[in-house]
């Protein structure tokens, strides 16, 4: 599929369009310009390696959260009592 990312100059927001021959050039998601330039899209891995690494991510991520999520719990019921 011709799948190409974008990025727009105008607003600076990065989308995907799948751009076919016959199709009218992309427009910005965001802010409608034509004024886009096409990024270079990367090939992505897969291992046991990079899903490791994902998983240690989203972990980190979800404990982050959770630490966020009891900080601003406490400071609701500071503000509360």
């Amino acid at each position: 599929m011709p799948l190409h990312e974008f990025k727009c100059r105008v607003c600076s927001h990065q989308f995907e369009a799948l751009v076919r021959a016959h199709d009218p050039a992309p427009r910005c998601r965001a802010c409608g310009a034509s004024d886009l330039e096409q990024l270079l899209s990367l090939f992505a891995v897969n291992s046991e390696g990079t899903r490791q690494a994902a998983l240690k991510d989203g972990r980190k991520r979800t404990a982050k959260a959770r630490r966020d999520q009891v900080e601003y719990q406490k400071e609701i019921e500071s503000h509360h009592h």
